[in-house]
């Protein structure tokens, strides 16, 4: 097999092996949550800054851009909320400090998201995701802003020209807001160049995810009656699937600058060297030792077990159960190998 197939496949086995480990469908679930809360926070936050410079063309392009990803339904009751909580009094200290509060949860769990992912060693202290937090939502904050600019220059683009140009404008400016985010969230001595596979990733997924959500509105437009509840199922789902497609760009720059304990491959880009120490056994001798391993504990019930690390030794009980994984499955097979040992019961608890 050519040498760069082969490459792109072990790549992309990683890719899943890492994204089943850490569970990232589940890590999105809260992701969704935390958005959807923060979500209405994070629009009245921006639309109350941009209502303070007083550009009534702007604030209709934030406007435009917060309807956009929102389906019709969910769409106008939002829009009518941020709407009449603009036209209240100026916001006070307090009320900016809550706003920026609720609108920081989401990148929060984020922030220990990505750690989870690297499996960082660093200190991630509330006050290293509070800073990590507020460098974002400076970004987010303009990129919506630009996405307004967009908003209000394109409609002169129709057809075909003005979508693939709205596509590749909107690609840009999710890569420029989510580089500063893969990059300091991690908590790892990054280099420039690693992250930009999965911001690159994040960015594209999302635009296609965009476009096919408008595709939904609007055909759910010319439906003569929109659900609230409905278009707020819809939201989630996209959020749900948004989260993913950012938490899979941290994955993939992870596999790939060979970053995550989780995997053992070159690296594409800086990271940390390949371990060729793994390279010298094979999956065969591991399951096969693991296999002999588990005999030999059920066959001698009163043995003690001797672990041996070059010239150190510890010695153990006899694990009450040995737990092992050696299954593959079709698209991994060469996929990794788990073992537990299991103690339950003491001695000294039983004479007790």
């Amino acid at each position: 097999m050519n040498p760069r197939v082969t490459r792109a496949l072990t790549l992309g086995r990683a890719i899943v092996y890492e994204v089943r480990t850490e569970r990232l469908t589940f890590m999105a679930g809260s992701i969704a949550y935390g958005a959807f809360v923060s979500l209405l926070p994070l629009f009245l936050l921006v639309l109350a800054a941009v209502s303070a410079t007083g550009d009534s063309g702007l604030r209709e392009g934030v406007i435009a851009v917060i309807q956009s990803v929102l389906t019709p339904g969910a769409g106008d009751v939002i829009v009518a909320e941020l709407e009449s909580s603009t036209q209240l009094a100026s916001l006070s200290v307090v009320g900016v400090l809550v706003l920026v509060w609720g609108t920081l949860r989401i990148f929060r769990g984020l922030d220990t998201a990505f750690s989870d992912i690297y499996e960082s060693e660093a200190a991630n202290t509330f006050a290293d995701q509070l800073s990590d937090g507020i460098v974002v939502l400076v970004t987010v904050a303009v990129a919506v802003v630009a996405g307004a600019l967009i908003e209000s220059v394109l409609p002169a683009l129709d057809g075909a020209l003005g979508w693939a140009v709205y596509r590749g404008l909107l690609v840009v400016v999710l890569f420029v807001t989510f580089y500063p985010m893969y990059y300091i969230f991690p908590d790892e001595d990054v280099t420039y160049l690693e992250v930009v596979p999965g911001t690159l990733v994040a960015a594209v997924g999302l635009t296609t995810f965009e476009s096919l959500f408008r595709l939904y509105v609007e055909f759910s437009s010319r439906a003569p009656e929109s659900s609230v509840v409905a278009g707020i199922l819809v939201l989630l789902t996209w959020l749900y699937f948004s989260g993913l497609v950012i938490l899979l760009g941290a994955a993939v720059n992870a596999v790939l600058s060979n970053r995550s304990r989780d995997v053992n491959v070159r690296p594409l880009f800086g990271g940390v060297p390949l371990d060729s120490q793994t390279d010298t056994v094979t999956r065969g001798e591991v399951t096969a030792a693991i296999e002999q391993l588990d005999r030999l504990v059920a066959a001698a019930p009163d043995e003690d077990l001797t672990v041996r690390i070059g010239d150190e030794s510890v010695t153990l009980p006899r694990p009450e159960r040995v737990v092992s994984d050696t299954e593959t499955s079709r698209f991994l097979p060469e996929g990794p190998v788990r073992l537990e040992l299991r103690w339950s019961s003491w001695p000294d608890s039983q004479e007790e």
